[in-house]
């Protein structure tokens, strides 16, 4: 007695059957038709599954797709092995094409004798075409991936390569991407390098945000901008990252190149306007070189024009003096003619001093004796202002090639014009010093470009306590005919003359006015002229 079960499996078969969208059939051991469900008689195009009972594949299909298919159930049968999930391409007579996935199995009966064969097949025409359209992508994206110049790489978030394109594998040194996958940085790079990129993409996975264009050097003078981005699954978690690392090699050498150059230039720019201010510097040199020539001729026909009427007034007044008048007035005039005309002869003296040539007749000096020497030519001056005098004078100072004549004139002209500053008294200061010029330092002064670098020189310094000079008139205190005196009392030639002589003995001479107040004098000679 069979069990419901058993009793019910005719009607399941025949509800699959009816109902299934797939193709099932059943065939004897000689390929014919048992039994057809409805979706493969519609396949056949049949109006009814039993038109297909005692009939083969050659009735429906080529004959080449009836012969293959006869030859798998051949097989079966011989060998009791099922043919699972078989991919076969289907044509058909209006030129279309489909596609089934076919599953073939021996046919028994109760007792286990071979009767036949049955199978199913599913239409998978359009999963073939998407398969073929993803394959397509695929194969399209590999193609532009190893094609492109830039390094195409991703990682899972263990750091292992899942992708690595021919230029970054390359890049590895490694000649397949598949010695790549499955690898990590710290399994190609050195530590350092490792750590670095690792740092970039634990930044990547953690923050969820992509990292666009980081310059880096991976060494052997080479530059990549790399860009790194997140990759989510459907549920919007990170699942690994991929990275794009463009070389930018030859930039970046350009763009150092073209610092180097815009330094080169701007360098030169300056070495250039350097040249300019030297030139307009010796330009107006050469106008005030022209200029004192001028003036010094006309000084010298000016005082030679002069000196003789001076010498007949002067006759006038001796013999004048040596007479009696009755008008006890005319004595005082005639004293105040004879101060005049000494006035005029000392301008006239300064004048031709200025003017006349000037030869310096040199020899090692002590400066300090000298200064010594000035300070007793001066003394009357100094006695005149109540001026109290400290001298501060270097011992062992080296000697100096100098016309000690000259010099000290120079020295009495400036120590008088200190004292002549301190109208009501003060303190007058007279230093001497010596050093080699380093251009660093306390050497960095108006004359180290004037002195050779290692150059011993020794310097003069006058200070006195006044009122100092005008800071808009400093500038000219050695122009010729410039004075800060009243009328009267100086000629303007003192220091015009004192920086002719300092200049033709290659000295240097300046004037600055005291932060304290007064005005400092500063002469510079270089001791190793010979």
């Amino acid at each position: 007695m069979s069990s419901p079960t058993q009793a019910a499996d005719p009607l399941f078969l025949r509800a699959m059957l009816e109902s299934s969208p797939d193709n099932i059939y059943f065939k004897d051991t000689k390929s014919r038709f048992l039994r057809i469900n409805w979706a493969l008689a519609r396949y056949f195009g049949l109006k009814d599954p039993s038109e297909a009972i005692g009939k083969t594949d050659f009735d429906f299909h080529s004959p080449e797709k009836a012969e293959v298919r006869f030859q798998d159930e051949r097989t079966i049968m011989e060998t009791g092995t099922p043919i699972i999930d078989k991919i076969e391409r289907e044509a058909h007579k209006d030129g279309s094409t489909s596609w089934v996935i076919t599953s073939k199995s021996p046919l028994c009966d109760e007792e286990g004798n071979l009767i036949g064969t049955f199978g199913i097949s599913r239409d998978i025409t359009l999963l073939k075409e998407m398969e073929d359209a993803l394959a397509h992508e695929r194969n399209l994206l590999r193609t532009v991936v190893d094609n492109v110049p830039d390094l195409i790489f991703a990682k899972d978030l263990d750091g292992h390569y899942t992708l690595s394109n021919l230029p970054h594998t390359h890049f590895l040194g490694k000649n397949s991407p598949d010695e790549v996958y499955g690898k990590t940085l710290f399994d190609i790079l050195p530590p350092g390098a490792a750590e670095l990129a690792h740092a970039d993409d634990m930044m990547v996975w953690q923050t969820r945000q992509p990292m666009f264009n980081k310059l880096e050097s991976p060494g052997q003078g080479r530059w990549l901008s790399t860009s790194k981005i997140p990759i989510f699954d459907h549920k919007g978690e990170v699942k690994g990252l991929v990275a794009i690392s463009r070389d930018i090699t030859s930039q970046q050498r350009a763009h150092q190149e073209l610092e180097k150059i815009n330094s080169e230039l701007q360098r030169s720019r300056e070495e250039l306007m350097s040249a300019l201010e030297e030139l307009r510097s010796l330009q107006l040199q050469l106008i005030e070189a022209e200029k004192m020539k001028l003036v010094g001729r006309l000084a010298a026909g000016v005082a030679h024009e002069v000196k003789n009427p001076l010498a007949i007034i002067r006759m006038g007044l001796e013999y004048l003096k040596s007479q009696t008048f009755g008008d006890k007035i005319i004595p005082s005039v005639l004293e105040e003619i004879a101060g005049a005309v000494q006035r005029a002869d000392s301008v006239v003296g300064e004048l031709l001093d200025f003017s006349a040539p000037k030869k310096m007749d040199r020899v090692p000096v002590d400066v300090n004796r000298l200064i010594c020497n000035a300070l007793l030519l001066a003394r009357g001056e100094i006695a005149a202002g109540k001026i109290a005098v400290d001298s501060e004078l270097a011992p062992d100072l080296p000697l100096v090639p100098l016309d000690a004549m000259k010099i000290e004139q120079v020295l009495v002209n400036v120590l008088t014009n200190a004292a002549h500053a301190m109208e009501e008294g003060g303190r007058l200061t007279v230093r001497s010093s010596t050093h080699q010029v380093t251009g660093i330092g306390e050497n960095v002064s108006s004359y180290s470009d004037h002195f050779r670098l290692g150059a011993r020189v020794v310097t003069i310094e006058v200070l006195d306590n006044g009122p100092g000079v005008p800071e808009a008139l400093i500038g000219k205190v050695f122009e010729p005919f410039f004075t800060t005196k009243p009328t009267g009392k100086g000629t303007g030639l003192g220091l015009t003359v004192t920086k002719t002589i300092v200049d033709l003995h290659g000295g240097t001479i300046e004037m600055k006015n005291r932060p304290e107040g007064g005005a400092c004098v500063t002469i510079v000679f270089n001791a190793d002229t010979q």
